[in-house]
């Protein structure tokens, strides 16, 4: 038994040994991009409104009708240059529009990627060489940062800054070298080159393989574990320094394996939510109070447009202990709350409603809501009828940022555990990461020395072969001499 262990342990690896180098290699450009390749944290102000230089302007409803605007889907205040815009979100067909209509009349005129400089600039003191719009997600912005579409601005510094002018929020911050090693490790590590994310093509090789380095660990483990006592030794040579290593990365290398495994499983289930923008289209005959003289009212710092109950308010945004409050006002404050707002969210675009059993206001990433999902603020619900789904609903733009079930916690628990060692984070990242580095390096040894171990092997066995046939040609030629 443990003969065709160890020969199908051997076979596996000799199957698996490229990709599974190429992967621990290209491992390693993710701690490289955290820690070589990163750019310079920018904390982005908030977008505030001094309401007491609102004086004369033009109502929404009215700026809305001049532009021919009946349906749309966000509006706020932004500011420009010193003069104060409505910035209107239209759905139209499959795309968005963003409209840019002044309060009061002035010469300055302003578009989206031009208020995407602005924020680029006035963020980080830098002028933008080069802007562009961002509408699907590649290797140098990743599916990782969630939000789309973006704006990627080029700076003089160099860098590339990502901004989502609905959110008014930078998404990502890039240098040129951490956007290369994404782009390598996107074609090494996930086989970007392969097709997209959910691509068949790409998902179900990757997954034999995965498979196969699973099973060839645990034949391994199996095999050597059982055979210890026999095969241990104090001299040191290729085999017993194959054998030890092996035995001592081996739980590493089943954690990997199989967190990789559930991952790339759980990829044939699509996320549908990710794709779905608010549908709460507000018509425009449909608002009956003025947003700027409310948001003076409730001495907030912004106000958000939406519609619960099919009446359209002005979510009131208030910045305190640098997070964000919201209160719903229509001529005066109104009995709707956080939770009626995201509950009208998930009933428009999920058709999700019922009793609720949970409700929480998250303001940072942590245990029940990690930093891969990267909107915030955010309200999370559950319901009577599923209690172990929780929808996280972000409060400002009425988008569902997260929805996680018992099976959608346990591959985040698996991969970030055993994956990505989440656990070490305690240590620090640091060292967390030097960790890391290690293991990958000394799995890629292990795979290179058995693999060169093998080939030893057939050489040697090869030539005995050849010096046999020449002494078995030897004596028939001897014995042919003597007949």
């Amino acid at each position: 038994m443990l003969k065709i262990l160890l020969a199908w342990h051997r076979r596996l690896a000799l199957l698996c040994v490229i990709p599974f180098v190429i992967w621990t290699l290209s491992g390693l450009l993710h701690p490289a991009m955290s820690h070589f390749a990163k750019a310079p944290h920018i904390k982005p102000d908030p977008i505030k409104v001094e309401s007491n230089k609102l004086q004369n302007y033009i109502h929404l409803k009215d700026a809305l009708k001049q532009q021919g605007v009946h349906h749309f889907s966000h509006a706020s205040l932004v500011e420009f240059k010193g003069n104060y815009f409505y910035q209107v979100q239209q759905q139209i067909d499959d795309g968005t529009t963003v409209h840019y209509l002044p309060l009061s009349a002035t010469s300055v005129s302003l578009n989206d990627v031009d208020y995407a400089r602005y924020l680029a600039t006035q963020w980080t003191n830098q002028n933008v060489i080069k802007s562009e719009l961002v509408t699907q997600f590649s290797s140098a912005y990743p599916e990782i940062n969630r939000v789309l579409p973006v704006y990627r601005l080029h700076m003089d510094s160099g860098n590339n800054i990502y901004i989502d002018t609905l959110g008014k929020r930078i998404t990502a911050h890039n240098t040129p070298l951490r956007e290369s090693l994404s782009f390598w490790f996107k074609q090494l590590h996930t086989w970007q080159f392969a097709g997209d994310r959910h691509s068949l093509w790409r998902i179900i090789p990757m997954l034999i393989i995965s498979i196969a380095v699973l099973v060839m660990a645990i034949f391994g483990l199996l095999s050597y574990s059982v055979l210890w006592s026999r095969i241990k030794t104090k001299q040191l040579n290729r085999r017993s320094l194959h054998r030890a290593s092996g035995l001592a990365l081996s739980l590493c290398m089943l954690g990997f394996a199989s967190s990789s495994t559930h991952i790339l499983i759980d990829k044939f289930f699509l996320q549908e939510f990710r794709d779905l923008s608010p549908t709460n289209q507000i018509a425009t005959n449909a608002i009956h109070h003025d947003p700027v003289k409310t948001l003076a009212i409730a001495n907030g710092h912004n106000f958000q447009l939406v519609i619960i109950s099919g009446q359209v308010l002005s979510q009131i945004v208030s910045y305190k202990n640098n997070s964000m409050h919201f209160t719903y006002w229509q001529n005066n404050q109104t009995q709707y709350d956080d939770k009626a707002f995201a509950q009208s969210a998930l009933l428009n675009q999920l058709n999700i409603k019922g009793t609720l059993t949970h409700s929480k206001k998250i303001d940072k990433f942590g245990p029940t809501y990690g930093f891969v999902n990267k909107r915030l603020p955010v309200l999370q619900l559950s319901f009577e009828q599923s209690p172990e789904v929780r929808y996280s609903i972000e409060l400002h733009t009425g988008y569902i940022a997260a929805v996680d079930d018992t099976l959608q916690n346990a591959r985040s628990w698996h991969f970030g555990y055993l994956h990505k060692y989440h656990f070490l984070n305690p240590l620090g990242k640091d060292i967390r990461d030097s960790i890391i580095t290690l293991i990958c390096l000394g799995l890629a040894f292990i795979a290179l020395l058995g693999t060169s171990m093998y080939f030893s092997r057939l050489l040697r066995q090869r030539r005995a072969k050849i010096h046999r046939n020449i002494q078995n040609n030897e004596i028939l030629e001897i014995t042919k001499e003597q007949a």
